[in-house]
């Protein structure tokens, strides 16, 4: 199979935010920086601003690292990165999202927490961080709801009155999370949980033209609630789980041809185009071999531009060696079995040969 380095020029709008445990200050607080929260109600969720400091990112570059407690009063489950969007400006210019590993042989970050479901009426404390341009200009930082009547509000920031501080995790919890059916559901064991895998082009026209066969290996996320309805986020080379290629709304369907049901898009973003209700209808009962594969199709278009695509994934941690050279993602050998061999989790982009 061909590998090749995809163009795709894609505006990409990251949904997170922002947590990071409160940082001590040496010298007097602007107005935004006091110790004392600051309480947003947006909609069904509620953010208490608690805090903020500057780390390190894993390339060195200064960071803008907040704390943020969440709250989900939306009737289900839900989690931050779903529920909220914010957008994040310094010196008229919004700041691209940091990555920050929780130590040198981990892959957890501090945002991790943004895909944890909440059930309603709880709360968790939620991490983010973001890439300064500097150290001394202010920073607004926008938070909306991503749906309902969209409720925003805005905090600034001053970087300047920020202490230096080092990673770790979040807080655990401020209220105990409710048991999930996660092991008396056989539909949510095969669905939830992380996958690996190749995606491939065809039928391509436009900007896209020339690029018909090429593949790109990719991760992703499935996470569905007891309401069987959930979130599949998907992020290839180009991207980051936390700055994906695919967020997409879903809703699952024990009705299929095989045992695992069906999932089906609801809404959501494919790159820099909107998922809809039933552009993907996923039957894993399809898919003859190997069995627990599920494959995703769909067809892109936007202006003259499009291409057909389909996504094949397996479990994070399944061997692929019995399906053959031509069917195994490019980065098989290289970065996907050092990392399972080494009992590694998924991480959070595909660094080849970091």
């Amino acid at each position: 199979m061909k590998q090749g380095r995809k163009l795709l020029s894609v505006l990409v709008a990251v949904f997170m935010v922002f947590s990071f445990a409160a940082c001590e200050k040496d010298q007097p607080a602007s107005e935004s920086e006091k110790s004392e929260p600051v309480e947003f109600v947006l909609g069904d969720y509620t953010l208490v601003y608690k805090g903020a400091c500057i780390m390190e990112d894993y390339d060195g570059n200064d960071a803008l690292v907040l704390t943020l407690d969440y709250t989900n009063n939306s009737g289900s489950g839900d989690s931050y990165l779903w529920s909220i969007s914010e957008n994040v400006m310094q010196n008229d210019a919004s700041l691209e999202f940091a990555t920050i590993y929780l130590s040198d042989d981990s892959f957890e970050t501090v945002s991790d927490s943004q895909f944890t479901e909440v059930q309603n009426g709880e709360t968790i404390e939620i991490m983010t961080s973001f890439i300064l341009a500097d150290t001394t200009s202010m920073v607004e930082v926008s938070f909306e709801e991503s749906f309902g009547d969209a409720k925003s509000d805005t905090i600034t920031i001053d970087p300047s009155k920020l202490s230096r501080e080092t990673p770790k995790a979040p807080a655990t919890k401020t209220t105990e999370k409710a048991a999930t059916a996660d092991s008396g559901d056989a539909l949510l064991d095969f669905w939830n949980g992380d996958w690996y895998g190749w995606w491939v082009m065809t039928g391509c026209y436009g900007y896209y033209e020339g690029m018909g066969s090429m593949s790109w290996d990719i991760c992703g996320t499935i996470d569905i609630g007891d309401d069987y309805t959930g979130t599949v986020v998907l992020w290839d080379e180009d991207y980051t789980r936390n700055d994906p290629m695919v967020e997409a709304s879903v809703t699952l369907s024990e009705f299929g041809t095989g045992e695992y049901g069906t999932l089906m898009s609801e809404s959501g973003d494919f790159t820099d185009i909107a998922l809809e209700h039933a552009d993907w209808i996923v039957d894993p009962g399809l898919v003859d071999f190997p069995p627990g594969m599920i494959i995703i199709d769909g067809y892109y278009e936007n202006g003259d531009d499009e291409y057909y695509y389909e996504i094949h994934l397996l479990p994070w941690g399944s061997s692929w060696d019995d399906l053959g050279e031509d069917f195994l993602p490019y980065y098989y050998y290289d970065w996907y079995l050092p990392l399972i061999e080494a009992g590694k989790a998924m991480p959070d982009s595909i660094n080849v040969g970091a």
